[in-house]
């Protein structure tokens, strides 16, 4: 073994010469660069003359740091037949022997040979070996990662029939009642049929938002979200959800204040009205999970390049276990299990799933924080919603538009 390293050590440039045009003829997609090629030649010799192969698989896997992607078993052994470090090998072995033929008498090159020719099954088994075992690790990993969005794809299935069967069919079922109450009293003569309207007018409206709910989670979900940026102060953003939710707060003789921060002096780019629903969908959580005389508090702060919103309740709070969840779908807030009894649902648990996808959409995060989760204490919660500070549009186009209008009104 001794001879045949010292011959290749002689003949080591013939030998790197030798590889690179057997690589350029057998292995177009090779990308061993020379460096490369001679510290690989000279760590094989390193094997020859000590036995050892650690360093020289060490090497081998190296080089492996690129695996073929693939999606099929057949279009993985063929890329790994045609790219792999396999063919490299091969390429390396017949450049060797082609030196070997060249350069010995006849006599030694066959000893050359044999010596070369174990060495070289060694590490070409190993190599094969290694790109076997990635072809299974992938396979294995999308496997793995085939079954769990069938699981996922599974539970969401279960609970969009859930949700179906429960949402949709309580207003179908009012509407369903108050209109058979309507005609029974319109057969009779009745006028008195204002408050039966109502009802049914309520039912539509429930329904109505559950369906635009489900369609909107579609969006989020399949990254459709489209959002429509426009100017807007803060403070007139929080005004219109105070409106929006007093009436549902006073319902359950419930505090809700909006702080007068510095920052919501600030003019903003957001989709007013995309915004403007995460915002109301986290305040009708902290409505639906808060005691009825309790308070729920809106304030604010200028960040580095966003603006934070934090609405804080005196709720039932969230277990530590569930903030991690929260803003699933399906999640009924997280807060599930609250024993109520005015009446007042958990709803269909996508509403913090769908704050979250608005904004998210703007660039921005949202999360939650509470001591954990007591019905007699009331420990509370505390929401954070972040978003960009944008005094533009994000879309160029959008932005030149909008000088092209101020340009236009000031003339």
């Amino acid at each position: 073994m001794i001879d045949t390293v010292d011959f290749f050590l002689k003949h080591r440039q013939d030998w790197v010469n030798e590889s690179v045009r057997m690589l350029a003829i057998n292995c177009e997609d090779s990308t061993l660069s020379p460096n490369v090629l001679e510290e690989f030649l000279d760590t094989l010799l390193e094997a020859m003359l000590t036995a050892e192969s650690n360093v020289l698989e060490k090497r081998i896997d190296e080089l492996i740091v690129a695996p073929i992607t693939f999606d099929s078993v057949e279009e993985a052994l063929r890329g790994y037949q045609e790219r792999g470090i396999v063919p490299v090998l091969h390429a390396l072995r017949n450049a060797a022997f082609a030196v070997i033929q060249k350069n010995s008498e006849p006599e030694m090159a066959l000893k050359y040979q044999n010596d070369l020719e174990a060495q070289f099954c060694q590490i070409i088994e190993y190599a094969a070996y290694r790109e076997f075992a990635t072809i299974i690790e992938k396979l294995t990993t999308s496997r793995d990662k085939l079954q769990e969005a069938s699981e996922l794809l599974d539970e969401t299935r279960l609970n969009f029939v859930a949700v179906a069967s429960q949402e949709l069919r309580t207003p179908l079922t009012l509407i369903e009642g108050y209109s058979e109450m309507l005609k029974e009293m319109l057969l009779d003569g009745d006028l008195e049929s204002g408050p039966l309207v109502a009802g049914v007018e309520s039912g539509i409206q429930k329904l109505r938002h559950t369906i635009d709910e489900l369609v909107d989670i579609s969006m989020i979900d399949t990254d459709m979200l489209l959002l429509h940026y426009q100017p807007l102060q803060i403070k007139k953003l929080l005004e219109k959800a105070k409106t929006e939710m007093e009436a549902r707060a006073a319902e359950r003789s419930q505090k809700l204040e909006i702080k007068n921060f510095p920052a919501a002096e600030k003019t903003v780019f957001v989709d007013t009205e995309r915004l403007l629903q995460a915002i109301i969908n986290v305040l009708d959580n902290s409505v639906k999970f808060t005691p009825e005389g309790g308070s729920i508090i809106v304030d604010g702060r200028m960040l580095p390049g966003f603006i934070e919103l934090t609405i804080t309740d005196t709720g039932v709070g969230i277990d530590p276990s569930a903030q991690a969840t929260i803003f699933e779908k399906f999640g009924a807030g997280g807060r599930s299990g609250y024993g109520r009894n005015d009446g007042v649902g958990p709803g269909a648990g996508l509403g913090l799933h769908l704050a979250k996808g608005i904004v998210e959409a703007h660039g921005g995060a949202i999360w939650a924080e509470s001591q954990g989760y007591d019905e007699e204490l009331c420990p509370g919660s505390t929401f954070h919603l972040m978003f960009p500070f944008r005094e533009s549009p994000p879309d160029d186009l959008a932005a030149r538009l909008l000088g092209r209008v101020r340009s236009a009104n000031d003339e």
